[in-house]
């Protein structure tokens, strides 16, 4: 039996040891998210990586998890989804085992009535489970994930993905079959990528540009179409070229002595851009332009001088006269002196019918 003092030292020794544990832990190299214990990935997978107040999530897994609710405005915490309401996400999915990696805090359950399985977001993606980005944001797993009847034709091993032109996959849940061309299939990660890069507004079928049908059925199932502007719009500078002002003068003969790419504000040497393009230019004295025209068109512009002389000489040749313009024969025929027989128009007589 050990007496009081022995036990008291034996605690003490025991937090002491603990204590040098925790300190000799390697501290994580790189933040994960609370809500899958998972680094930073595919944000075409998870989503965006939040980070804030030492809280860090990925946003699928803030609007997958079953029981967390977006309480806040969209300006407060992570679009609207408070830090203590993530806590507490998180204390309740650390009951939860991944029916995938059996490890707990699986925040995600499937949602089909009497299916008690719950996984990780990323756990769940490898294995065939499904997530819908719409409406009530529901997850399934891969026995009760809504499913496509997928037509192929015989020759399967030729059949090539329309977006990316490699061959199809074996598995049927990584392909995806467009409800507007039915014979059109995709590879899921392709129709992935063309959503995220199009965004919601410019997302539509690749092959007949639908654009109800084709959303709809993706987002059934489980294609993330961002509610944002395309990916290209959204890029620094992307239309910086729009606001520049031309700034050359294309006259055959520049005549300006500080060169063709300079140009005063005002007077002879003030640059006039075409008025029909924009993208051409001309000092002012270069094409003999007079002082209070502002308008000009470039060479590309303007229509051919040969076109405008045949255009006039069209106008100004007398009218030739059409047969609408002819007399009826009976009249013809009873006036001797008509002015087209002055002109020596004749008219032949009918044979008699025999």
């Amino acid at each position: 039996m050990r007496t009081r003092k022995e036990n008291q030292e034996h605690q003490r020794l025991r937090k002491s040891a603990k204590s040098r544990r925790v300190t000799q832990r390697k501290p994580a190299s790189r933040p994960v998210c609370l809500l899958c214990l998972q680094e930073p990935g595919d944000p075409e997978k998870l989503g965006e990586f939040l980070q804030k107040d030492n809280l860090s999530v990925h946003y699928f897994c803030l609007i997958l998890s079953s029981k967390l609710p977006q309480r806040g405005q969209s300006n407060r915490g992570f679009h609207g989804f408070l830090p203590e309401d993530i806590k507490k996400e998180a204390i309740r999915a650390s009951r939860k085992v991944c029916f995938v990696c059996k490890k707990k805090g699986a925040a995600i359950n499937c949602q089909k009535d009497h299916c008690l399985r719950n996984f990780h977001l990323p756990c769940g993606q490898a294995q065939g489970c499904l997530s819908q980005f719409f409406g009530e944001y529901k997850s399934f797993c891969g026995n009760h994930r809504p499913t496509q009847v997928i037509q192929r034709g015989q020759n399967r091993e030729e059949e090539s993905c329309v977006l990316c032109c490699e061959k199809l996959s074996q598995a049927s849940v990584e392909n995806i079959q467009s409800p507007c061309c039915s014979q059109t299939i995709y590879h899921r990660k392709c129709i992935q990528k063309y959503a995220h890069t199009s965004a919601k507004h410019f997302f539509k079928c690749p092959q007949c540009n639908n654009r109800e049908e084709f959303p709809q059925e993706m987002l059934r199932m489980g294609i993330h179409i961002p509610d944002r502007d395309a990916a290209w719009e959204l890029e620094p500078g992307a239309f910086s070229d729009l606001y520049q002002r031309y700034q050359h003068c294309d006259a055959r003969t520049c005549l300006y002595e500080q060169g063709r790419d300079s140009f005063e504000d005002k007077g002879r040497w003030c640059l006039i851009l075409c008025d029909t393009c924009g993208s051409h230019g001309t000092h002012r004295d270069c094409s003999s332009l007079p002082s209070d025209d502002k308008e000009w068109e470039c060479e590309e512009c303007a229509p051919p001088t040969a076109a405008i002389t045949v255009l006039s000489d069209l106008e100004d040749k007398p009218k030739e006269p059409s047969w609408t313009d002819w007399p009826d024969l009976q009249s013809l025929l009873g006036r001797r002196h008509h002015s087209w027989w002055s002109k020596g128009v004749r008219i032949a007589k009918c044979c008699p019918r025999k």
